[in-house]
């Protein structure tokens, strides 16, 4: 019955569709759309049977018609075009059936084909019943082949219309889920990067640990204190232990080859903009961003690079949430052996007592008024450490409290594309 329902209904389209028709030859055998948007179906829906949809709309449709012919009383011979109606989709469906559906493989070329044999003989069949087999002339069949060649040809166009909308709505998502993959990649990059570091600061724990409880036990201080001074040195170790298989463990995630992947710079700021203006609209900021780039140059570490104009982005797009004519203007170029990056907004601007603790790692202005909570400041931090010691680059900010923040990133051209110095 499940499979069976829905036959039904692509039934009762086709028998809607030849409603839309025109006279021709000989009254009651009409051109209709039916053809068209039961082909259609049949090509859509490969588990439809031909010849049990068509033994539907071959019933539906006549007995529709029929009546409609009745009530207006325009023909005599109601009964006659019922039949003839009838045995035009008995007989498509059967041809379709075979020319087409129940052959192992088939192409859009077998399905135009199969489209116009199947209408032009059942037309054929059509006509000539109505005409009792009668004066029938050969041009009344060129006219009927060259309606089904039209036909077909409707059904092909809108067929590849529609291949080409689902071809284009594929590709839209994989651009999406790319873009989506680029930027989780960027951000555990930066934290694994991040973690990293932390890492040396605990084995450096972890050493003054040992060193105190050797010192202790030279100096012959109480065991208990001895002990204690070991146990954390113990106890830093199991944590950095753990760190390290974290830290394993994500780096495990992505190929070791990904790194050496080079990345255009438009690609890459692409990226970039599709990200920030989701989120400018997932969060219904009035903030403009404007990204203009004057040259073209690859970027081998492009992940790293994503973070640092992410972070600045996303702290300007911070300083403009309650600015009218908010405005970040990203400025790319590649200037006298140098890729230099500009960022500026016109938000609320750094202090100039602030701007030398901004990279201070801890160092933050932004905190919740509700919770009293208080960002971990390590965004300027991160981005510092990123320019100095993944490109050897360097930062500079400008900032005025009342006209907005401008920060800079200048980086060597060939220390951006990967080329050792």
């Amino acid at each position: 019955m499940k499979k069976i329902r829905p036959m039904v209904i692509a039934a009762v389209c086709v028998s809607l569709a030849s409603q839309i028709n025109f006279d021709i030859f000989v009254p009651g055998f009409m051109i209709s759309l039916a053809p068209i948007i039961f082909t259609l179906m049949l090509y859509i829906n490969r588990d439809f049977n031909p010849i049990i949809v068509s033994f539907f709309a071959g019933i539906m449709s006549p007995l529709y018609r029929g009546l409609i012919i009745y009530i207006n009383g325009t023909f005599d011979n109601v009964l006659e075009i019922i039949c003839a109606d009838m045995l035009f989709y008995f007989s498509f469906g059967i041809l379709f059936y075979f020319l087409y559906w129940n052959r192992p493989k088939t192409t859009l070329t077998n399905f135009f084909a199969a489209t116009v044999i199947s209408d032009a003989f059942a037309n054929m069949i059509e006509v000539s019943v109505m005409l009792r087999f009668d004066n029938i002339r050969y041009e009344m069949f060129q006219t009927l082949i060259i309606v089904a060649f039209v036909r077909a040809t409707i059904s092909v166009c809108i067929i590849l219309l529609l291949n080409y909308y689902k071809f284009l709505l594929r590709r839209q998502e994989h651009e999406e889920r790319y873009r989506e993959l680029v930027m989780i990649t960027s951000n555990v990059k930066s934290e694994i990067y991040f973690m990293n570091k932390n890492n040396i600061h605990i084995e450096n724990v972890m050493k003054k640990a040992y060193l105190l409880y050797k010192e202790l036990s030279e100096e012959g201080y109480p065991v208990n204190l001895r002990e204690m001074s070991l146990d954390v040195a113990k106890d830093v170790h199991e944590i950095k232990k753990g760190y390290i298989n974290i830290i394993k463990g994500l780096e495990g995630q992505f190929d070791g080859h990904t790194d050496d992947t080079q990345m255009n710079i438009r690609d890459l700021m692409s990226i970039m903009n599709d990200d920030v203006k989701e989120y400018i609209r997932g969060n219904k900021l009035k903030i403009f961003v404007d990204f203009a780039i004057a040259g073209n140059f690859n970027v081998a570490n492009h992940y790293y690079l994503l973070t640092v104009i992410r972070n600045l982005i996303y702290n300007s797009i911070e300083a403009l949430e309650n600015r009218k004519n908010a405005h970040i203007f990203v400025k790319i170029q590649n200037k006298n052996g140098e890729c230099i990056f500009t960022v500026s907004d016109n938000g609320i601007g750094i202090k100039e007592k602030d701007i030398p603790y901004i990279f201070n790692p801890g160092f933050s202005t932004k905190f919740n008024k509700e919770t009293g909570d208080i960002c971990r400041g390590i965004g300027m931090t991160h981005v510092k450490d990123i320019v100095n010691e993944v490109f050897g680059g360097t930062i500079e900010v400008k900032s005025d409290a009342l006209s907005g923040t401008e920060i800079t990133v200048k980086i060597d051209e060939k220390r951006m594309a990967g080329i050792s110095q």
